[in-house]
């Protein structure tokens, strides 16, 4: 694809977010990016830059807003300059719902979507949303290396990576880690909010390759294509992650237990930790594929593909 200069509006400040490795996976393709950060920027500024983009994306944080950012994605498109919203969350739940088709990221040319469940599709029909994709969610390429395990820095063999305290429409997450904890006790290590402290960065792949198990969990369990980046945050950073069982994800690349059953969660941390070299299999299997096949990288190409190679455009599925 020729080089494209892009305009990208997000939360760059925070050194380990969603845009700078969405925003570094552009630039690996050969791409131009050009970073505004949502909270400080305003429409006069991005305007000024509209004669060097051919492409302006941005990706909202909830509480951020950027006065006359709509009536900027109405000029762009006179302008001929795409806009993309591209978002790994759900909108179809909690007070995020009021923004449906008032918020910016709804002005959109083109809107990205990690939620393709039946409740977001409905949503995005009640909001007339015509260019709107499911794109699953990924993990930036340049931390999909399986690290060398610490035991001694991370000594647990079953952990759990994310906040304890959840939303309250959610009341799995809590009990998930609380049985985790009395089940399992010392062997048992919870990274995040609430727990052990939050481990990013060379040290999270370290955390996986030391633990025999990565418990996970995905926002209201097992709905069809949507679940959560900790998939191949987890898998392509070389843990072997357990978790909810989803339609569209692959089966082969983790183990799986019943969504919200803590007994079958239990049975299944208990199967997989006598299964040294089923699970190895598994895990490394996991990894290669995420690697190839769902990094940001890919979704990068998917991105620029719909928008400046496929002139069809397939709506929705």
């Amino acid at each position: 694809m020729i080089k494209k200069t892009i305009g990208f509006i997000g939360n760059f400040e925070a050194p380990f977010s969603t845009e700078n490795d969405r925003r570094w996976s552009f630039m690996k393709l050969g791409h131009d990016v050009i970073a505004f950060q949502e909270d400080k920027v305003d429409v006069a500024t991005i305007k000024s830059y509209l004669p060097k983009l051919d492409m302006l994306m941005y990706s909202h944080t909830h509480g951020w807003e950027i006065k006359g950012l709509i009536e900027l994605f109405k000029e762009c498109k006179k302008l001929n300059i795409p806009t993309v919203s591209v978002h790994l969350d759900r909108w179809a739940w909690l007070e995020r719902q009021k923004d449906v088709g008032k918020e910016a990221t709804w002005f959109t040319e083109f809107m990205f979507m990690a939620d393709g469940s039946p409740e977001g599709v409905e949503l995005y029909k009640k909001a007339g949303v015509k260019k709107w994709f499911y794109l699953k969610p990924g993990v930036v390429e340049r931390d999909c290396y399986m690290a060398a395990p610490d035991p001694v820095k991370f000594p647990h063999e079953i952990i759990f990576v994310g906040s304890k305290g959840y939303h309250p429409e959610y009341p799995f997450r809590p009990k998930l880690v609380e049985f985790l904890e009395k089940t399992y006790g010392d062997r048992f290590g919870h990274y995040g909010g609430d727990g052990l402290g939050t481990i990013r960065g060379h040290d999270l792949n370290v955390l996986y390759a030391s633990a025999k198990i990565v418990v996970g969990d995905t926002c209201f369990g097992d709905r069809p294509k949507y679940w959560s980046d900790r998939v191949t945050e987890t898998i392509g950073r070389g843990g072997f992650l357990l978790h909810p069982k989803v339609l569209d994800l692959p089966v082969n690349i983790m183990g799986n237990y019943k969504a919200g059953d803590l007994d079958d969660v239990k049975s299944k941390v208990d199967i997989w930790l006598k299964q040294d070299q089923d699970r190895e299999k598994v895990r490394k299997f996991g990894f290669e594929y995420v690697k190839k096949f769902a990094n940001y990288t890919v979704r990068a190409e998917e991105i620029l593909r719909k928008v400046f190679d496929d002139r069809t455009y397939r709506y929705g599925f």
